[in-house]
């Protein structure tokens, strides 16, 4: 008894460890992720959101093998954008406070950019892009971006709410329907 005890100790300190860290995230999943940052910097006017939105892009184009899947990177990252954006304005930017002390100190902040596209992250870990770039032209700082993106998304509510009203009414018939409308015609 003390025997299987042991080995079944033993084999769930081998075990333990690899289901609690888990698989590493993919790419796409990891541009999600630094797309839902962003639009939650977006939403609560961040004064640091420019400086991520470099960051961030930088991250996108370097981490990518290939353009294929750096485009794909890039729609997942404007999805998790775009999502907790429209999660922000849903909840009136009620957490807002909060959301902009953990945004204005995260560590990609002490990361480094060069002028190449070249990135340092804190851990010290290099981002080296497929082909250098002129990292200054990555990003366009617009100052008007959360007023753009709080338009569009107003406009896409209300052209949503818009076609709803034009849509044909359809009658909705129980099964037994027929058999009560007899007993309240009479």
């Amino acid at each position: 008894m003390k025997k299987t005890l042991f080995h079944t100790a033993l084999l769930l300190s081998f075990i333990c460890p690899a289901v609690s860290y888990g698989k590493a995230p993919t790419y796409r999943e990891e541009m999600y992720s630094l797309g839902t940052v962003s639009g939650q910097g977006l939403a609560c006017k961040s004064q640091k959101y420019h400086q991520f939105e470099l960051l961030a892009r930088a991250i996108v184009v370097g981490k990518a093998p290939n353009a294929a899947v750096q485009e794909d990177g890039l729609k997942s990252f404007a999805a998790g954008k775009a999502e907790a954006f429209m999660d922000a304005e849903r909840s009136g930017f009620a957490n807002c406070a909060e959301i902009l002390e953990r945004f204005d100190n995260q560590p990609i902040f002490k990361s480094v950019l060069y002028s190449d596209g070249r990135l340092k992250l804190p851990d010290g870990t290099m981002i080296k892009p497929r082909q250098p770039y002129d990292a200054s032209k990555l990003y366009v700082k617009d100052r008007e971006a959360f007023i753009k993106l709080d338009t569009m998304y107003k406009n896409s509510v209300a052209e949503a709410q818009k076609t709803l009203q034009n849509e044909p009414k359809v009658p909705l018939k129980d099964a037994r329907y027929e058999s009560y409308a007899k007993q309240f015609s009479k």
